[in-house]
Order: structure tokens, then C-alpha cells, then sequence
């Protein structure tokens, strides 16, 4: 009885040995823990926020494209421009109304193809009234 109680604890500990080691695992995959937003500001609603788990090469687009909000765009990679989210186009809240992202609360300067995110960044993907007045 007390090799069984022996061999049940040794297994136990085993099992709670593994598990620091995968969780340890897990956070080497993620390259870049990003925390992202898609907001709707001509409304005020939120569609998505959540933190995700990026590769290095991701940029802002790729990380819209993995939100599983339907997106159209024209154009790819650095020249990609986003149309719609969820439903959401341009210019249906007026005609300067749009979709444009920012990066730990500044407005993005280059195309969302092409900016890379860094660990730790918040990403916003805003849907505005005046989409050229957030960029002011």
C-alpha cells in the first residue's frame, strides 16, 4: 500500500513539474503579445478586444485578418487598404467617414501592410466620422 501512495505522489509531482514547462513553451511561441482593438467610433462600440499572440513578421493587417471580423480590403501586402469590417464601409457614415489604425495611441504613418508591431503595443483599428481629422 505505501509503494502505491509512494508511486501516486512521485507521478503527481511529476505532473505539476510538466506544467511550468509547457507554460514556458507557450510564452516562447508568442513573439509579440499585442493587445488589439476594432472600434467603431462613429457609433462607439466596440468589436473586438482582446490580446494576441503575433510573429514577429505580422504586421497591423494581419493582425485585423486574425480578429475573424470580416474584412475587405483592396490591394495586398504593403499596399493593402481597408474597405469594410464586419460590415462596417466607408464612407457610410458620411462621405469622409473610413477605417485607419494607430499604434499605442498615435495614428499610424505608413500603411497597415506594412507596419510591424512590437511586443507589448496596443493596436487600434477605428472606424471614424472623419477618418483624415484623426490623422490631424
Amino acid at each position: 500500500m505505501k509503494k502505491w501512495i509512494l508511486i501516486g505522489g512521485v507521478l503527481l509531482l511529476a505532473g505539476c513539474a510538466e506544467q511550468p514547462t509547457d507554460q514556458a513553451a507557450k510564452s516562447k511561441k508568442c513573439e509579440r503579445l499585442v493587445e488589439v482593438s476594432v472600434v467603431n467610433h462613429a457609433s462607439d462600440k466596440t468589436l473586438y478586444e482582446k490580446d494576441m499572440c503575433l510573429k514577429k513578421s505580422e504586421t497591423a493587417l494581419d493582425a485585423l485578418e486574425e480578429t475573424d471580423l470580416p474584412v475587405v480590403k483592396t490591394g495586398k501586402g504593403e499596399m493593402a487598404y481597408v474597405t469594410a469590417v464586419d460590415g462596417i464601409r466607408e464612407k457610410s457614415a458620411g462621405a469622409s467617414s473610413g477605417w485607419v489604425f494607430g499604434v499605442n495611441d498615435k495614428p499610424a504613418q505608413v500603411g497597415a501592410g506594412a507596419y510591424q508591431l512590437k511586443d507589448g503595443d496596443r493596436l487600434e483599428w477605428r472606424f471614424e466620422k472623419d477618418a483624415m481629422a484623426y490623422f490631424q
